[in-house]
C-alpha cells in the first residue's frame, strides 16, 4: 500500500514527499492521521528516496525493510484534507543498515518527528562495512 502522494525533491542522503490524507483514506480517523500511519509515510519516504537513486542509476531498487522507530515525538495531531510535508535524512549508514530523521510538517510546523532504522539488502554506497571473508 503506497502511502505517499509524490516524491517531490530526493538526493542521495534526503528527499522530501507530499501526502494529502481524504477523509475515507486508511489511517484517516475523525479528522486527524493515526500516528503509526505517519510513521508508515516517513518510512514509505525514504523507499521512495532509495528507489529514485537506483532508478536513476539504472539498477533495480534493493529490497528493505523498517526495522526499529526511536524517539518518535507527536506534537500535534496531523489533519486530514491538508497536504503533508515529509522530509527524511540518512544520518548513519553501517553495512547494509542506516538510520534516517524524519520529520511530518504542516506548512512550517513539525506535527511529528523522530528517528527510524532500516534493513536495505544488496544496496551499493550502503555497505561500508566489509562482509564475512569467503
Amino acid at each position: 500500500m503506497v502511502m505517499i502522494d509524490a516524491l517531490v525533491s530526493g538526493g542521495e542522503d534526503a528527499a522530501t514527499a507530499v501526502k494529502t490524507f481524504a477523509p475515507a483514506d486508511y489511517g484517516a480517523d475523525r479528522g486527524t492521521v493515526l500516528e503509526p500511519v505517519l510513521i508508515e509515510c516517513v518510512a514509505q519516504t525514504v523507499a521512495a528516496m532509495h528507489g529514485a537513486a537506483a532508478q536513476a542509476a539504472g539498477r533495480p531498487p534493493a529490497q528493505g525493510m523498517l526495522v526499529g522507530v526511536r524517539d518518535f515525538r507527536f506534537h500535534q495531531p496531523a489533519p486530514v484534507g491538508r497536504q503533508l510535508r515529509l522530509s527524511v535524512e540518512i544520518t548513519r549508514r553501517l553495512g547494509p543498515f542506516c538510520i534516517a530523521t524524519g520529520r511530518v510538517c504542516l506548512d512550517e510546523t513539525v506535527l511529528a518527528e523522530g528517528e527510524l532504522k532500516f534493513y536495505i539488502a544488496d544496496n551499493p554506497g550502503l555497505n561500508d562495512v566489509p562482509g564475512p571473508s569467503a
